[in-house]
């Protein structure tokens, strides 16, 4: 089975024609013919300028367009998408993991020391609070099971309002 760059090599050998020719016509750079030609695709720009090149460039040659681009697809495995960006399954695959993802074992270990930490820190104040005040222990013994009283005044005291009066009403004379 022969390569997309080799179906496109091949054609443009049968037309009779030079990269510098393909060139002028298609306005494609001759570096990117080359590329297409060698089956170079992951030099070459996003998927999507890639499949619009083999299909510019096949449509000059005679080819069936559609056939060359579904070839490419395939040959990547297909096109996937990250929210805008789109990328060949084979791109994908071969690009290195973010460095910025961290293995689950230090994620965990990290949490771990964290908690560890804070209760010490915990249990330090609760201890130190205690043995520092011994009024505290007293205070909170003393206090009755029924309401708190207030040691202070109301901000809002109601006026008292006078009594409405009684209106006699006039009987019969």
């Amino acid at each position: 089975m022969e390569s997309i760059g080799e179906n496109l090599r091949e054609a443009r050998h049968n037309k009779k024609v030079s990269l510098e020719d393909v060139s002028r016509a298609t306005r494609i750079k001759m570096e990117i013919l080359e590329q297409l030609e060698s089956d170079e695709f992951d030099r070459l720009a996003a998927p999507a300028y890639t499949k619009g090149f083999l299909k510019l460039y096949a449509e000059y040659l005679g080819l069936d367009s559609q056939s060359i681009v579904d070839a490419y697809l395939k040959s990547q495995g297909g096109l996937r998408r990250q929210g805008l960006h789109v990328e060949t399954e084979k791109a994908m695959r071969a690009r290195k993991p973010r460095e910025l993802q961290l293995p689950l074992r230090s994620v965990g270990l990290v949490v771990f020391g964290l908690t560890l930490a804070i209760l010490v820190v915990v249990a330090g104040k609760s201890v130190f609070s205690h043995h520092g005040s011994p009024t505290a222990q007293t205070t909170t013994a003393a206090t009755p099971s029924g309401t708190p009283k207030a040691d202070f005044d109301a901000y809002y005291q109601p006026k008292p309002k006078p009594a409405p009066e009684l209106v006699e009403s006039a009987g019969p004379k």
